[in-house]
């Protein structure tokens, strides 16, 4: 065999050798990736199950400005979030600047929802049959006024 057989298998060689390398450290970044996204996973469920809220109180004032209050108690083990939770009237979305006043346990200066602790948010609503109360984890309470 001459050189240039040996050459040309070892330049086949070290190209095999990177490709498998290339190969290799895609697919592991790739298995990360799905390891990271079931671990997030997981970690979501968990706080779904750890979260439960109960629309305590809902009390609609016609005679005074057409006012709904409503009261939501956190009852379950997850600290929640004031503003990823969100009021919808009717199935109509409210956004933060439409309350009319918030607080938490008579607090307006937190975002933390404490387990145990009542989230009070009065609206500007108009005859309201329905209100749905839903937390960033997608935990809802529902109750008819």
């Amino acid at each position: 065999m001459g050189f240039s057989v040996s050459g040309s298998a070892a330049i086949l060689f070290i190209a095999a050798f990177v490709s498998v390398g290339i190969l290799y450290s895609a697919a592991y970044n790739g298995y990360e990736r799905v390891q990271d996204a079931d671990e997030g996973h997981g970690e979501r469920v968990l706080e779904q199950r750890n979260t439960a809220v109960n629309v305590t109180n809902v009390t609609y004032d016609a005679d005074g400005g057409d006012q709904l209050t409503v009261n939501v108690t956190n009852e379950g083990s997850t600290t929640l979030s004031v503003e990823e939770t969100d009021v919808l009237v009717d199935g109509d979305y409210l956004s933060r600047e439409e309350y009319v006043d918030w607080s938490v346990d008579g607090a307006t200066d937190t975002d933390l929802w404490l387990p145990g602790e009542t989230y009070s948010v009065t609206v500007n609503a108009t005859d309201p049959s329905r209100v749905q109360v839903v937390t960033g984890s997608g935990v809802t309470a529902t109750e008819v006024v």
